[in-house]
């Protein structure tokens, strides 16, 4: 079973490199929304930094420079492997270490998150691909949320802290 077989002391098969010509950003922001993708690109985007490729096609990398500040953006697609498999592309593509991905979903009570952004503190474990990258566990905690929470305290943006559900397709 795959929750008894995790294995993190063996060398991976697969291990992406940085190309040595890659941009430097200071991290890559990922959304699931075209709608975002093109406001971004209308008024915010600098240009192509970079395409990744999949079966879909290529999904373009565009530069954010905002303050001082570097960030990749990007449309990924919903389901864990495909969007998993992109970040691991744009590894390769860009020199980075941190990325913020965010999108819309779902509430199976519709009075918890009600107009609010939902800042999720773990993520139950419903999927395949976190498997290959973390331990087996019901859940996964997400120790920086904490950081995402204040920063929308400190922004007046109404929020809620919580648990979300991890899977790698749509719900009926």
């Amino acid at each position: 079973m795959i929750t008894d077989t995790f294995d993190n002391q063996s060398p991976a098969i697969i291990n992406p490199g940085v190309k040595e010509d890659a941009p430097a950003v200071d991290a890559c922001i990922i959304t699931f929304s075209h709608e975002i993708e093109k406001n971004v690109v209308e008024n915010y985007a600098n240009g192509e930094i970079a395409s990744l490729w999949c079966a879909t096609g290529r999904t373009p990398v565009y530069l954010i420079e905002k303050n001082g500040k570097r960030f990749a953006f990007y449309k990924t697609y919903v389901g864990a492997p495909i969007t998993t498999g992109l970040i691991e592309d744009v590894t390769t593509e860009l020199k980075c270490r941190k990325f913020i991905l965010f999108g819309g979903a779902g509430c199976l009570d519709k009075e918890i998150a009600h107009g609010k952004v939902m800042v999720p503190s773990a993520a139950y474990r419903d999927e395949g691909t976190s498997y290959h990258y973390a331990p087996a566990s019901d859940y996964i905690s997400i120790p920086n949320h904490s950081v995402v929470a204040e920063f929308m305290k400190k922004s007046g943006i109404p929020y809620v802290i919580g648990k979300t559900w991890t899977t790698d397709s749509l719900l009926p």
